[in-house]
């Protein structure tokens, strides 16, 4: 044949009981199946001529059989729907087959079903199940006490009338005889074609070649994504698709259908597009491809998987496989830039690294200053020759971007960094409130301050007060330093003593205890005191009570009042006494005489 007849077939094998001239003719045969077949569509002969038998055993490499075919006769339009049509059949026989004929053959020339591509019917091809859909003499009842629904079965006929390149008045189109077997089991097929009751008006049926084949199949995955991250499972929702790639080792000359599962946490067209069951590759082809479509739903639910369970075969044995995709949120990206910075005098280079979340990696970066192109990096360094404004963008593979700036300027001190303190080396007595007064001056930005007492850190704050219910030599160090990390220090010591002062005062003149006397430690000047009775009343005081000296009397109080000059009576009396550092006391104590 050629590619240009109306069979459909381009080349192949022909069993015709005519011979292709028209001339040939065998007499009379027999063969059981096809008389089985002939008694099973209500044929009202069983007798056979011209009989045609091709059979041969043979081992299938994968889990289905298939081969195209057509079937054509003369008996075509005058004998459809009557009781004398002939008849032929491909009879398979092997393991797990189970059927009415020979050696537990099934017929496996059966009519497609209409409704359902690349399923079947029942039926077997005759010509009272595939024909125009009329009954030559008027009466159906032959062909649909075959089955019912002959009628929908005329899609699968031709009809030729003309009988210009091919010599037969109709035939069927193109059709598919297919059986699931066990790879590498030994089948035996028969191909058997026959006229029936008389040798006239003679039939034929056309093998393609190439087409009885027994292959196998493969799945393969892919993502769009994967020249980025290295896999092909990985998915982006609107943006990054995969596919699922069915494949068999060799083309063949039939539909291949293959069935599949699909599950997961996505769910299919919600969060996909809707994969579908099954696929089918057509005649001649080796691959189809299913496109995976994740959906942008703008919600962040996490990863989700999609798993396909699919049979694979490499000639003999077969698997199930399954395949996982890995549908990942398509998250918008975010940026925060750092707080515009600035260099301290000697400054090399300043790092500036934007903190970046989200987005579909790999990201592009892109720098400019002064309207010009400075870095692709995320990361950049700045010297101080090119300080002012550096603008940021930044894009992801899905198109999300932000933008942002900083600026960058040179720090400078008005003046240095120094230390003031009220004292550094003071004596306190028990009990007194003592605070640090310490103030500073100059230096860049924030400053830091740092105490350490005996070399542990102590306290972070500038000034704090110092605790004096316990006599102790406090050896302070305290550190200060700038945002330029200029620093600066002074060490304070703070005895805190036991210091006396007496309750008991008699100024009687017997030379011991005369005067009131307190030890003020190391405090020599501006020692404000001032005494009272107990009515209140101001009896003394004195600006420099620190120069009172016991022995003496010199500045110190000798129990008169310093208004009237008389002798204080014998009481209670109320002192209080100030220290230029701020620090104030005051108690009492009993004048005898």
């Amino acid at each position: 044949t050629s590619p240009e007849n109306e069979i459909g077939i381009a080349s192949g094998l022909v069993m015709a009981t005519d011979g292709l001239d028209g001339g040939f003719g065998g007499g009379a045969g027999t063969d059981d199946d096809l008389s089985s077949q002939l008694t099973m569509v209500g044929s009202g002969s069983t007798n056979l001529n011209n009989l045609i038998v091709l059979e041969f055993d043979f081992e299938p490499n994968s889990d289905q059989i298939a081969f195209e075919y057509v079937f054509a006769s003369n008996e075509y339009p005058g004998y459809t729907c009557s009781q004398f049509n002939d008849i032929f059949g491909f009879f398979l026989s092997g393991p797990g087959i189970s059927g009415p004929f020979e050696n537990d053959a099934v017929n496996i020339a059966l009519v497609p079903d209409p409704d359902s591509p690349g399923n079947y019917t029942n039926t077997p091809v005759t010509i009272n199940t595939i024909n125009s859909g009329t009954p030559s003499a008027g009466n159906p009842d032959p062909c649909s006490n075959i089955d019912p629904n002959w009628e929908d079965y005329s899609v699968f006929f031709s009809e030729n009338s003309g009988v210009s390149t091919v010599n037969y008045p109709g035939f069927t189109v193109p059709l598919i005889a297919t059986y699931d077997v066990i790879p590498c089991e030994t089948y035996h097929i028969k191909l058997a074609i026959a006229d029936v009751s008389d040798g006239a008006l003679n039939s034929a049926v056309y093998l393609a070649e190439n087409s009885f084949s027994s292959i196998g199949n493969y799945v393969e995955t892919g993502s769009d994504y994967s020249p980025w991250v290295g896999n092909d499972t990985t998915l982006v929702e609107g943006c990054f698709d995969g596919e699922i790639t069915f494949g068999l080792t060799e083309a063949i000359e039939t539909d291949y259908v293959i069935d599949f599962e699909v599950s997961g946490t996505a769910t299919d067209g919600i969060d996909y597009e809707q994969v579908g069951t099954q696929i089918i590759i057509p005649s001649g082809e080796t691959e189809v491809s299913v496109p995976v479509v994740p959906l942008y739903d703008g919600v962040a639910e996490g990863n989700e998987t999609l798993s396909v369970l699919a049979t694979v075969s490499d000639g003999c044995e077969e698997s199930n496989q399954e395949y996982n995709f890995i549908i990942v949120d398509r998250q918008e990206l975010y940026l925060t830039m750092p707080s515009d910075t600035a260099f301290c005098p000697g400054d090399d280079v300043i790092l500036i690294d934007p903190d970046l979340s989200g987005g579909i990696q790999p990201l592009t970066y892109s720098w400019t200053y002064e309207g010009n192109l400075y870095s692709n990096q995320e990361q950049i360094g700045i010297n101080t020759e090119n300080i002012g404004l550096y603008e940021f963008h930044v894009e992801d593979l899905c198109d999300s971007e932000a933008d942002g700036s900083i600026m960058t300027t040179i720090l400078e001190a008005e003046e240095p960094l120094e230390i003031y303190a009220t004292y550094t080396d003071i004596e306190v007595c028990m009990d007194d409130v003592l605070e640090t007064i310490v103030d500073l001056n100059g230096g860049i930005g924030n400053l830091h301050y740092q105490w350490y007492l005996n070399g542990n850190v102590y306290s972070d704050s500038l000034n704090f007060e110092i605790p004096t219910n316990f006599p102790y030599t406090y050896e302070f160090e305290l550190e200060i330093s700038d945002e330029c990390s200029n620093t600066v220090s002074e060490s304070f010591t703070i005895d805190v003593m036991d210091c006396y002062v007496a309750n008991v005062f008699t100024p009687n003149g017997d030379g011991q205890n005369d005067y009131w006397y307190v030890n003020f430690g190391d405090v020599v000047s501006n020692v404000r005191v001032h005494i009272y009775n107990r009515w209140g009343q101001e009896v003394y005081r004195n600006i420099n009570y620190e120069k009172c000296d016991e022995k003496t009397g010199d500045y110190c109080w000798d129990g008169t009042d310093f208004s009237s000059g008389d002798d204080c009576t014998v009481g209670t009396y109320y002192y209080t006494f100030e220290l230029l550092d701020g620090r104030k006391h005051k108690g009492l104590f009993n004048l005898f005489r």
